[in-house]
């Protein structure tokens, strides 16, 4: 008891390590390992666009994107998305997760992130920071704005970081395992707090460092036709080369856990734990006892002064609300422990 208290977890049985370890340890990898890459990925596409403009420049140190457009990228416009995914992303159910535990084995051999996986994303930022750069910088060096005026430095920085944004947001759905209406509204707000920050942006005019570097670009580039081909086009290419490798990796290299998912892909997704009782398929007899101990109320056993309940009451609590829950041996023996309560409006 004393350790227990003196401690910041305590695992009651070790029956509890079978989803501490199976489920929430191997998703809390996953998505561990999603987050640094990504990270990785959508930094190092960003700055690469930069790198290959100094090229044009002779390394004289103009920089290609404005202040604030790099100091809010990772803060605002590609923040939210990524989070999401660190919380939230599962690659297959718990049920599963226990029903197949080889999967487990993918995280003690650190599939996700060695130096294989990390080169792989390297490549495709150095491959979309050319698209960026080079195919935006080249379609635009001909392009015309209303006025009939040529494009300059600011109309196509501000071209190229519209395009970085909208894939790098993109590409983040192309990584999900399971992918919500939390997502596509993180994503979509993302791209949208761009639109929404360059307007506010551009529509003001200061006479400090800024200067008149973006002043009215946005509005500018919005009425070509060019913008809008370019917004499409541009995102498409550079996120071809990432589908073509999911599609050949997911189909000759499978990964464990995208075998279990194409066993189970005609299963419904919102399938809940209740259902698979009903129907009386995936969940083993272990399994559907935890399940029904979940639906408990929350009773403290007053044997121990432990944060967790003693399984004495556990049959019990389940036979007074008509949940199913087997009896154990040691059920018997601590329900006769157990001392009557009297009801509400009832006396002792």
């Amino acid at each position: 008891m004393q350790a227990v208290m003196a401690s910041d977890f305590a695992i009651a049985q070790f029956r509890f390590l079978t989803d501490l370890l199976l489920v929430h340890g191997r998703w809390s990898y996953l998505r561990l390992c999603k987050v640094i890459t990504y990270f990785f990925y959508k930094n190092l596409t960003f700055t690469l666009t930069q790198f290959w403009f100094t090229f044009q420049t002779g390394f004289s140190g103009q920089r290609f994107y404005d202040d604030w457009f790099q100091s809010l990228y990772n803060v605002i416009f590609t923040a939210l998305p990524v989070i999401l995914v660190g919380l939230f992303d599962k690659d297959v159910s718990a049920s599963l997760s226990k029903k197949y535990p080889e999967i487990y084995r993918e995280g003690i051999k650190n599939v996700f992130f060695k130096w294989k996986v990390v080169a792989v994303w390297a490549f495709f930022s150095v491959y979309q920071s050319l698209i960026f750069y080079y195919f935006v910088s080249t379609s635009s060096s001909n392009a015309q704005n209303s006025s009939g005026k040529t494009f300059g430095l600011w109309d196509v920085s501000t071209m190229a970081f519209t395009c970085v944004v909208v894939t790098v947001n993109l590409r983040l759905l192309m990584m999900c395992n399971s992918i919500t209406r939390w997502h596509y509204i993180s994503v979509g707000g993302s791209i949208l707090a761009w639109f929404v920050f360059i307007f506010i942006y551009s529509g003001i005019m200061t006479p400090y460092d800024r200067q008149e570097n973006v002043y009215f670009v946005i509005f500018v580039l919005m009425s070509t036709f060019y913008f809008y081909l370019a917004v499409i086009l541009v995102p498409i290419v550079a996120l071809l080369g990432d589908f073509i490798y999911q599609g050949i990796q997911r189909w000759f290299f499978p990964y464990d856990y995208q075998i279990v998912q194409e066993i189970h892909r005609h299963e419904p997704e919102g399938m809940t734990r209740t259902e698979l009782l009903e129907i009386g398929n995936q969940l083993t007899p272990a399994e559907a006892r935890s399940y029904a101990i979940a639906q408990l109320p929350r009773e403290l056993s007053k044997h121990t002064g432990f944060a967790f309940d003693s399984p004495g009451y556990e049959s019990f609590f389940a036979a007074q609300l008509g949940v199913f829950a087997p009896q154990k041996a040691w059920d018997v023996a601590r329900r006769a422990s157990m001392k009557s309560r009297p009801k509400i409006g009832q006396k002792k």
